[in-house]
């Protein structure tokens, strides 16, 4: 098990409406749109959910990843950085929708970004072409940053995709975030919420053809 730290890639930001997509600085991957991103909180009176609608993943990936049935390290990893536009998390509810765009100061910070810093691949099986990772990245939500870190699941699928799973808990308090309200601070949400994605990566060379 080989830890490594890996250079942060600029990220880029421009989002086109309504479309997920991913772009590597010097290689080209697709995102696939089974893609998703979903946040999770409680409030006083029920749970709630809502997707991210708009996000970007910057990858630069070692192009032998797809070449085995599981990685020999996680040095495949070059670099890798996220943003989710605020702007596109949907709850299915407009008032609850600008209540969490008001918290997060979209209007100052229209994005969440995360920059991976630092990888170890901790376990793999060939038999599934699965494999864990963790990882070390920084967190930015509006304008507050802070060093996490959490396992990712992979999936190598017969050097088509690579998919990305895992999930992360926060409280808002630690992004300087207060929770949603309505009704005159009556209804609240509670402070913690979790972040969950599921990132399918194409390989560039099955995309391409």
């Amino acid at each position: 098990m080989k830890t490594f730290n890996i250079y942060i890639l600029s990220l880029l930001v421009a989002v086109m409406a309504g479309s997920i997509n991913a772009n590597a600085q010097n290689n080209a991957y697709t995102l696939l749109s089974e893609s998703s991103m979903t946040i999770e909180g409680t409030s006083t009176i029920h749970d709630w959910e809502a997707d991210v609608e708009e996000m970007k993943l910057t990858a630069d990936l070692s192009e032998n990843l797809f070449e085995s049935a599981v990685p020999a390290s996680a040095e495949f990893i070059k670099a890798l950085s996220f943003s989710a536009v605020v702007e596109s998390i949907e709850s299915g509810k407009g008032g609850m929708n600008n209540k969490i765009y008001d918290a997060l100061k979209e209007k100052d910070h229209p994005e969440i970004t995360y920059t991976l810093s630092e990888a170890e691949l901790v376990s793999s099986d060939e038999s599934t072409g699965t494999f864990t990772l963790d990882t070390t990245g920084e967190l930015t939500v509006a304008g507050t940053t802070q060093t996490i870190s959490f396992p990712v699941e992979g999936t190598l699928s017969d050097g088509e995709n690579v998919r990305f799973q895992g999930s992360y808990s926060l409280n808002m308090k630690d992004y300087d975030v207060d929770p949603p309200s309505a009704v005159f601070g009556t209804i609240k949400a509670g402070e913690e919420v979790t972040i969950s994605f599921n990132v399918v990566i194409a390989n560039k060379a099955v995309a391409n053809n």
